[in-house]
């Protein structure tokens, strides 16, 4: 749906804004929109996946209400706790510093409203990684800039 892909790419150009930032101390961050499959880099990286959506005030004006979510992954021992932290203290900066209004400044995007709405830090044994989830809605409409 063209509206899931909209959000993605405001909300991937927007976080990496304040991972450029942080670059120097920490090295490049990859960002992923949505595809599971896609082949990444080694961790750490954020994938950004908007998963659905539901059109909002009345049928036909545009305006949706889109569920999505962030994660971030690294590795438990690669990756030190300092940089963890500095990294997902980036990822909160831009979950709560105006984030609807910079996300409107994206071309063929506007922004309603940003909602974070859990985050959750969890250890994966397995994978010998830790993942932060961050889920949010994301009121909002595709435009035409033209």
């Amino acid at each position: 749906m063209m509206i899931l892909r909209a959000a993605d790419e405001a909300i991937k150009a927007v976080l990496e804004d304040y991972l450029v930032v942080i670059a120097d101390d920490v090295g490049a961050i990859d960002v992923y929109l949505a595809d599971s499959d896609e082949n990444k880099r080694q961790m750490p990286y954020i994938v950004i996946q908007c998963v659905s959506s539901e059109e909002q005030i009345t049928p036909g004006s545009g305006i949706f209400q889109v569920a999505g979510e962030l994660l971030f992954r690294s590795h438990t021992k690669e990756t030190t706790p300092e940089t963890r932290q500095t990294i997902l203290d980036a990822i909160n900066n831009f979950a709560y510093d105006s984030t609807a209004a910079k996300l409107s400044d994206q071309s063929g995007f506007h922004c309603h409203g940003w909602y974070p709405t859990t985050g959750e830090l969890t250890a994966d044994n397995e994978t010998h990684s830790y993942t932060y989830d961050m889920k949010y809605w994301v009121y909002c409409m595709a435009r035409d800039n033209s």
